[in-house]
C-alpha cells in the first residue's frame, strides 16, 4: 500500500513538473527578419522607456513566510542566499530516549512502545507514579492520557502498557524521567538556497539544516532537501497585477532530530519531518500600486510516509496567507498573516500566525529580519501526535533572518 501511494506521489510530481515550462509566461518571439532585409532602426521604437529598462512590477517583494510572487528574469536571473530561523524549544532528544530504551532493554523489552505512548502522555505524572512503584496507577494514567488525546493505541503500545509490572516499573520510571525533562535548547533552521530564472520559469533548490544548541550539547542535522519550480506573469507598471503558480517537492533526506524544527516553525513542516516525502502545489495573486504590494496565497500540502512508521501514513493540510509589502526607499516593511487548515490526518495544522519584518536593499544585497508569533495554537499533546517529536509546544516566538544576493 505504501509503495503504491509513493508511486502515485511520484507520478503526480512528474506531471506537475512537466507542465510548468508549458505555462511559460512570455515565449520568446520568433526571428522573422532576414539579415539581408533588415530595416533601418526606427527612432520611435528605439527610444528607451523607464518601463522597458527599469524594474518590472513586484521586483524584490520577497516574503519571510512561504512563497512570494515570481520575479522577472530582467530583474533577477540568479539569486543565492541563506534563510535562518531561531527559536527556544523545549524538547527531548531522540538520542536520549534511544539510550534510555537500550539501557532497560533486558528488563523491559516493550520500552519502544512506551516511548510512543509517552509522546501523548503526562510524562512527569507517569514518572512520579512509576517512581513510587505504583503499577496499577501508572497503567491507568497512561491509558487515560491516550484517551484524553483521542489516540487509539497500536498493539505494541497497548502491550507496553499492559506488561508493566513490579519487575520492570523502575525501567518505566527511568524512561519517563527522560521524557519528562526536556532540554531547553535553541533550535536553528539554516537553509542555504540557489535560484535560477530561465526567463519563462524558474527553479530554486533548498538544503535545510536543523541545528540545536543546549547547555551541554549541540548538533547539526540534515533536513529534507527540496526543489521549487514556478511560473507567473504580471501586467501593468505603476499599478500592476500579477500571478504565480508552482509546486515544491520535498525528499525524505532528514534525520530524526530534524523533526524538532517542526516545533520551532510549523509553517515549514515538510522540510523537517524526516518520515515523509511531500508535494506542495500553490498559487499566488497580487496587486501593486506605487510603493504598496498586496498578495494572497493558497497552498495544499500532501505528505506521504516512506519510512519509520509514523502515526499517520498520509497527511494533508492547507495554508492560506495574506501579506503586505511597503517600499520605503531602500527598506521594505513586511507584514504577513498565515493560517493552517487540517484536511486529513493533520490535527496540529490549525494555527494562525503573524509575521512582521523589515528588509534592506543595498545594491545586489538583501538583508532582512522578522519576528513570527502564533495568534492561536494547540495543546502540546496535539503537536506531539502530529510531529512525532514531543514534550513541548510550538515556539512562542521565531526570529527570522534572511541574507541573499540577486543578479
Amino acid at each position: 500500500m505504501r509503495a503504491r501511494s509513493l508511486t502515485h506521489l511520484a507520478i503526480t510530481a512528474a506531471i506537475l513538473l512537466a507542465a510548468v515550462p508549458a505555462l511559460a509566461e512570455d515565449p520568446p518571439p520568433a526571428d522573422t527578419t532576414a539579415p539581408e532585409a533588415a530595416a533601418a532602426p526606427d527612432p520611435v521604437k528605439q527610444k528607451t522607456t523607464v518601463e522597458d529598462d527599469g524594474p518590472r512590477p513586484f521586483r524584490d517583494v520577497d516574503l519571510f513566510s512561504g512563497h512570494s510572487l515570481r520575479q522577472s528574469s530582467k530583474d533577477r536571473k540568479i539569486a543565492a542566499g541563506v534563510n535562518l530561523h531561531v527559536a527556544p524549544v523545549p524538547f527531548v532528544a531522540a538520542k536520549a530516549l534511544d539510550a534510555a530504551v537500550s539501557k532497560v532493554a533486558a528488563q523491559y523489552p516493550d520500552a519502544p512502545g512506551l516511548v510512543a505512548v509517552l509522546k501523548n502522555a503526562n510524562s512527569a505524572r507517569v514518572f512520579e507514579l512509576a517512581s513510587a512503584k505504583n503499577v496499577d496507577q501508572t497503567k491507568a494514567q497512561l491509558n487515560a492520557d491516550l484517551k484524553a488525546a483521542g489516540i487509539t493505541p497500536t498493539a505494541d503500545q497497548q502491550k507496553a502498557i499492559d506488561n508493566i509490572s513490579a519487575a520492570n516499573i523502575q525501567s518505566v520510571a527511568d524512561i519517563a524521567q527522560v521524557a519528562a525533562t526536556p532540554d531547553n535548547a535553541l533550535a536553528f533552521g539554516i537553509e542555504p538556497w540557489f535560484e535560477y530564472n530561465f526567463g519563462t520559469w524558474d527553479a530554486t533548490l533548498y538544503v535545510p539544516l536543523a541545528a540545536f544548541k543546549s547547555a551541554d550539547s549541540g548538533s547539526l542535522e540534515l533536513g529534507n532537501i527540496n526543489l521549487d519550480v514556478r511560473v507567473g506573469s504580471r501586467k501593468g507598471y505603476t499599478a500592476a497585477v500579477g500571478w504565480t503558480g508552482g509546486v515544491s517537492l520535498y525528499l525524505p533526506t532528514g534525520s530524526k532530530e530534524a523533526n524538532v524544527l517542526a516545533l520551532s516553525n510549523v509553517l515549514v513542516l515538510p522540510k523537517y519531518l524526516h518520515e515523509y516525502a511531500s508535494i506542495q502545489p500553490y498559487g499566488i495573486i497580487g496587486g501593486q500600486l506605487s510603493f504598496l504590494t498586496l498578495m494572497l496565497r493558497a497552498e495544499f500540502t500532501h505528505m506521504q510516509a516512506v519510512r519509520d512508521n509514523p502515526l499517520y501514513t498520509s497527511v494533508g493540510y492547507g495554508n492560506w496567507g495574506a501579506s503586505m509589502v511597503i517600499r520605503a526607499v531602500i527598506l521594505d516593511l513586511v507584514g504577513e498573516i498565515d493560517g493552517l487548515v487540517n484536511l486529513y490526518n493533520a490535527p496540529a495544522m490549525q494555527d494562525i500566525l503573524a509575521t512582521a519584518g523589515v528588509r534592506l536593499h543595498a545594491g545586489p544585497v538583501r538583508l532582512g529580519a522578522a519576528a513570527r508569533m502564533p495568534i492561536t495554537s494547540n495543546p502540546s499533546s496535539i503537536y506531539a501526535q502530529s510531529f512525532g517529536t514531543a514534550f513541548g509546544n510550538v515556539a512562542k516566538v521565531n526570529i527570522l533572518v534572511q541574507a541573499f544576493m540577486t543578479f
